[in-house]
């Protein structure tokens, strides 16, 4: 008797599930109301349990409330034009914002349009194939109103105020893009690993390994002058594998993870200034310095010897943009890690001032605990004239301006979707007065 029930219980079950799949075959098929609730609830759900990772996967969740300009105090706002780009709702983009968050001008982003035909991309399969699968880095305004743009790995581009291309740098350039007051540029390469000599590759860095992989492995510093023309090509593995090696901190070196074949990752250069050089023995004014993500390392490259005259790894964490402030002494964008960490009391990114002669630390910002923000890649800082700090929260689509005691005084905030933040990469300030504006007037 009790197996009959069990039969026929099941018979039943699967009976139910055939009615209910022939049932919801049948409002898909016809479109009925509830088809649409069911199709938004999925939709939504992508966004809420991945951000639109099905869209790209360097969008992440949403963490703060309202869009575009959040937050803007006039009086205590070091006022200029702030130019950014990244990944918005809309696509790739250069935008200029004045300091209401009126947006001024925007560049459309596209690689193709820029490098129809390019021949300097290595691997070939690393050139897009359309408008997705790239993203842009450093960003650069000039007094005309044109802009400098990096495409990661691919190229910049100068634009002119209303998008033509001005020039191009045919290598495979990424990240920032220091100015120099003589109208040159500083910006990271990565190199052709064929150019990289056997005894600095790493174990299972071969050739054919690093292109597969597509990473950076081998990075030059690119000097550019005003025509797009390159005037140096620094390398940069070389002498920091040296560095270590004469240190024998070999532990470092076969502390990389061999399969991503990125042992240095550049990610910004500086210029020394004699402030900083004073405080570094060894160092000279026009010396390098580098930020190098993977050794955790800000180094000192001189440029007489090209060899690396000081290395300091940490007290930082996979950090961007290093700046040296008037003192001599070195701003950093920590990014921090996603736990905590012997020596952090917190889980997250930090903006720090650093001491080279004394190796200490000080926190700027944040200042208390609900003020913590985090970009785990990604993100720049920038000190304006009066004092204050302006920060890119790259992963969380921010920008915004704190003052010497912590204070937010200007805060821009944009989305992608309904449940994403957008890619911001970088943002920067210039004064009101740095470009005409009637440039930007564009048919």
């Amino acid at each position: 008797m009790e197996r009959r029930n069990l039969i026929g219980f099941a018979i039943f079950l699967i009976s139910g599930a055939i009615l209910a799949f022939l049932a919801g075959v049948s409002v898909a098929v016809l479109d009925l109301p509830p088809t649409a609730v069911v199709r938004n609830v999925k939709n939504t759900a992508k966004e809420l349990v991945r951000g639109p990772w099905y869209r790209d996967h360097r969008w992440m969740p949403r963490r703060y409330e309202g869009v575009g300009l959040v937050k803007h105090d006039p009086e205590r706002s070091w006022a200029g034009i702030t130019v950014m780009q990244g990944m918005f709702d809309e696509g790739i983009k250069a935008r200029a914002y004045d300091a209401d968050g009126t947006l001024l001008q925007e560049w459309p982003l596209d690689f193709l349009s820029i490098w129809p035909k390019p021949t300097h991309i290595l691997p070939e399969s690393r050139i897009p194939k359309g408008s997705k699968g790239y993203h842009t880095q450093g960003i650069a305004l000039e007094k005309d109103g044109s802009i400098l743009v990096n495409f990661a790995e691919r190229g910049t581009a100068r634009l002119g105020p209303c998008g033509d291309v001005i020039w191009t740098v045919d290598h495979m350039t990424h990240h920032s893009i220091t100015e120099n007051p003589d109208g040159t540029y500083w910006i990271p390469n990565k190199r052709d690993p064929a150019t990289v000599a056997e005894e600095y590759r790493l174990p299972g860095a071969s050739i054919e390994a690093i292109l597969e992989a597509d990473n950076y492995y081998a990075d030059s510093a690119l000097l550019i002058d005003t025509d797009g023309r390159v005037i140096e090509d620094v390398p940069i593995l070389e002498p920091a594998l040296d560095w270590l090696a004469q240190r024998q901190e070999f532990d470092i070196i076969y502390g990389l993870n061999e399969e991503d074949l990125d042992p240095i990752h550049l990610n910004d250069i500086e210029v020394v200034t004699p402030a900083l050089s004073a405080r570094l023995p060894g160092s000279e004014p026009g010396d390098l310095l580098l930020s190098m993500r993977n050794l955790n390392a800000l180094t000192v490259l001189n440029k007489s010897s090209n060899k690396i005259v000081w290395m300091q790894h940490g007290p930082w964490v996979q950090q961007h943009d290093p700046d040296i402030a008037p003192d001599g002494t070195i701003t950093v964008f920590d990014n921090g890690s996603g736990r905590r960490m012997p020596g952090r009391d917190f889980v997250g990114a930090r903006v720090l001032r650093f001491d080279p002669v004394t190796s200490l630390a000080e926190t700027i910002y944040p200042k208390t605990d609900d003020q913590r923000f985090f970009s785990f890649i990604m993100g720049t800082h920038q000190a304006l004239p009066n004092d204050n700090i302006l920060v890119t929260e790259s992963m969380s689509g921010r920008v915004f301006e704190f003052t010497p005691d912590g204070e937010i005084v200007w805060e821009m905030v944009f989305v992608a979707g309904t449940r994403s933040a957008a890619l911001i990469e970088e943002a920067r300030r210039y004064p009101l007065g740095y470009v005409d504006r009637s440039v930007w007037s564009c048919p």
